[in-house]
């Protein structure tokens, strides 16, 4: 098993015009089992300013194996339009 840094400096960027968006390291979030559209919890802790992410109990789900090369058409559930705000 791979070291993997358990530090990252990302830059915040603006996702409409009224929010700011953050992009997490796929790598540790393979790790941890999370999938796209999973939930997570946000908690804003003001007083030691910092933002905690948690996975939900019993939620996580261990990392997706690749799917075999046999299929030509690509999966249907892979191609999710992204919903307006």
């Amino acid at each position: 098993m791979s070291v993997m840094a358990r530090k990252s400096v990302r830059k915040l960027f603006l996702f409409g015009r009224y929010s700011l968006a953050l992009l997490l390291p796929k790598k540790w979030l393979r790790e941890l089992g999370v999938e796209p559209g999973q939930p997570v919890e946000l908690e804003f802790d003001r007083a030691r300013r910092r933002i905690v992410l948690r996975l939900p109990t019993g939620q996580s789900k261990p990392p997706p194996t690749k799917p075999s090369k046999a299929s030509s058409e690509p999966d249907s559930t892979d191609l999710q339009p992204i919903p307006e705000l």
